[in-house]
């Protein structure tokens, strides 16, 4: 028994067509549609099969098109949803590890979806900025604790008065790298007596600074001015195999004119004495002097002694001109 001949649809499409064709006779076909389509025929064999498969591609891909959810329908292309959420996500074995709770890791609803242009190796590819190197914080650094110095002033009456507030206490009060620990001005004195007592008023205390204002009661004496430069000699001396820093001052004026000359005289030579021995000598002669070599008289409580105002030059003399050495 013959067993039946199946037909494709290429076959069957073949048929239809044949079906319009032009008979032997010559008589046309029966409709416009068909003789619309036979006028795109090819003639050969090889070439109908080819346009009868054409003609069906084009029928499918118009069926497919007409159906809901086709190409067709789709009027933009969305992300594709394996796009990661993350853009800065790397290699899944840098990733970190499952000890974060689910809000560390999922991603943040509010951010805006990636943009279509962006494809998933982009995004593989995209590694997080690395955060800045804190820069190293500087200790803070300390102020050095200021050094303060013991000291004594040694003289006569001027060391001595005034009474209240001599210049070796309003010293003490201005400087605070200084600290007197013995005034040991004694009213009268002279420079010989000044060297005689100096292991009992000086190095007794101990001090780190030491000045010395002496040299008027010598010239009230009529003592040479060579004895006295040999006794202030004599007082540095000794300070200095102590280890005190010895600071040497000139005596004030007087409100006698006669006594000027003199005094200037005794004052270069106590700067030369200090100069010889590299000590810092303070000139308060001159902050208190009038251009004649004399006292002004607000300076003096008598025309030899310091009123207040005058205690407070010398001190001030003295402070300006130290302090720059620490002390």
């Amino acid at each position: 028994m013959a067993h039946p001949v199946r037909h494709g649809p290429i076959w069957w499409l073949r048929r239809a067509v044949a079906a319009v064709r032009p008979n032997p006779t010559g008589a046309g076909p029966s409709s416009a549609a068909a003789r619309f389509l036979l006028r795109f025929m090819p003639k050969n064999r090889r070439r109908w099969e080819l346009g009868t498969v054409l003609v069906l591609l084009v029928a499918a891909a118009a069926i497919s098109a007409s159906m809901p959810g086709g190409w067709a329908a789709q009027p933009s292309a969305s992300p594709s949803p394996a796009l990661p959420a993350n853009l800065t996500s790397v290699d899944p074995a840098a990733a970190p590890s499952n000890t974060h709770s689910p809000a560390e890791t999922s991603p943040d609803p509010t951010l805006p979806p990636p943009s279509p242009s962006q494809s998933p190796s982009a995004s593989a590819s995209a590694s997080p900025l690395p955060s800045p190197t804190p820069k190293p914080t500087a200790a803070p650094t300390k102020k050095p604790v200021a050094k303060v110095y013991t000291f004594v002033a040694l003289g006569d009456s001027l060391t001595a008065w005034p009474a209240d507030s001599p210049w070796p206490s309003r010293l003490d009060a201005e400087d605070g790298n200084l600290q007197l620990v013995k005034n040991a001005g004694v009213p009268g004195d002279t420079t010989a007596q000044m060297l005689a007592r100096l292991n009992s008023d000086v190095f007794a205390y101990k001090p780190e600074v030491l000045f010395i204002m002496g040299g008027t009661n010598d010239l009230g004496h009529s003592i040479s001015q060579s004895t006295t430069i040999a006794n202030l000699r004599a007082i540095i001396v000794a300070a200095n195999a102590k280890g005190i820093r010895i600071t040497l001052i000139t005596i004030p004026p007087n409100a006698y004119t006669g006594m000027a000359a003199e005094i200037d005289s005794l004052n270069a030579a106590i700067t030369s004495l200090g100069n010889a021995y590299k000590l810092v000598v303070i000139d308060i002669h001159t902050p208190l002097s009038q251009p004649a070599g004399t006292y002004w008289p607000k300076y003096t409580s008598d025309g030899l002694h310091f009123s207040a105002a005058g205690a407070q030059v010398v001190a001030n003399t003295i402070y300006n001109r130290i302090h720059r050495y620490g002390f």
